[in-house]
């Protein structure tokens, strides 16, 4: 199996929505011991600057448990900054916090051997008409991100877009939207984080979103996890709603030659995280297994015939079959 296994460690911490916080408080270092636990996982992605008051202890506890740093995940959110965007703030002076934050994080990354940051921008986005002059966001929104990525190359910063939540509409909200960015900061550590549940609350197919990004070697990391495909953003496990777009999605990463991070992204709001993200590896591992006894030559060769959908998963049923 070609990709390595990581988890994001803040859904080891309290999970809350509007209504109720479903995990307690937990230390750093209960986080990182907790990710431990988790079989088949080689990988821990942790928030900064939360996570990172002193990189010595998180180097510490990384060697500890035999993890690698997979990503560091920069909050651009935090209203006590961001309130009225990030990227796109019309102020000069928030931008550059968003810059510098950007820029100390891929600092921080590089001396734990780590070569991805990422962020999702959700600040940046709007809930009524007239509230944000697009031509003047876009323009920011570019000077931004190019301004970060050129801090240093061995590092490369990747975005995850989302259609909504906290605004109505974020401005990086589609696949569309995150290959024009891509084209226009043009630069070889900049890319794209895909979170799958994201791209169905998009009402995408994954899959297809794969392609399109790799076809200019701009699929970075991939957040796993799974939704309802209705717009909000659930972090369910993976292709408990969505297995057959799941299978397409793995068969194309494979077809395209992704060989990056899976990195878990889930809210376990009834249930341990360590269980959540133990049954999200395995799921994963589970249905490559059936593409490997399906066999990609046969998918393949199921692709390439006109009006076929009732063939193919004819076919592909049939591994599901006792009979």
């Amino acid at each position: 199996m070609p990709w390595k296994f990581s988890a994001n460690a803040s859904f080891f911490g309290p999970a809350r929505d509007r209504f109720n916080q479903y995990q307690p408080n937990r230390t750093l270092a209960e986080k990182v011991a907790l990710v431990a636990q988790v079989q088949g996982l080689s990988g821990i992605e942790l928030k900064y600057p939360w996570d990172f008051d002193d990189p010595n202890f998180v180097k510490t506890l990384l060697a500890e448990h035999n993890l690698t740093l997979a990503a560091v995940n920069v909050d651009t959110k935090d209203v006590s900054h961001f309130l009225h965007g990030a990227f796109t703030n019309r102020s000069a002076a928030v931008r550059q916090i968003v810059v510098e934050r950007l820029r100390e994080a891929m600092d921080v990354a590089a001396g734990l051997d780590c070569d991805i940051v990422t962020t999702c921008p959700l600040s940046d986005g709007y809930d009524y008409p007239f509230q944000v002059d697009y031509v003047e966001a876009w323009d920011y929104y570019i000077e931004t991100v190019k301004t970060a990525v050129a801090h240093r190359a061995d590092v490369t910063l990747v975005l995850e877009y989302q259609p909504h939540d906290p605004h109505a509409k974020i401005l990086l909200n589609t696949i569309g939207k995150m290959l024009y960015l891509c084209e226009e900061v043009n630069a070889p550590n900049f890319g794209a984080n895909l979170d799958i549940g994201h791209s169905f609350a998009a009402r995408e197919s994954p899959a297809e979103a794969a392609a399109l990004l790799a076809r200019h070697g701009w699929l970075r990391y991939i957040h796993t996890n799974d939704n309802t495909g209705e717009g909000g953003d659930w972090d369910m496990i993976s292709g408990a709603i969505h297995f057959w777009d799941w299978l397409e999605l793995l068969y194309t990463l494979r077809r395209v030659g992704y060989d990056g991070w899976m990195g878990g992204d889930l809210a376990p709001k009834h249930f341990g995280p360590v269980d959540a993200f133990q049954t999200n590896t395995l799921m994963i591992q589970r249905m490559t297994a059936l593409l490997d006894r399906i066999g990609e030559d046969a998918i393949a060769a199921l692709l390439h015939k006109e009006g076929n959908s009732a063939e193919v998963f004819a076919y592909l049923s049939s591994f599901l079959s006792t009979d």
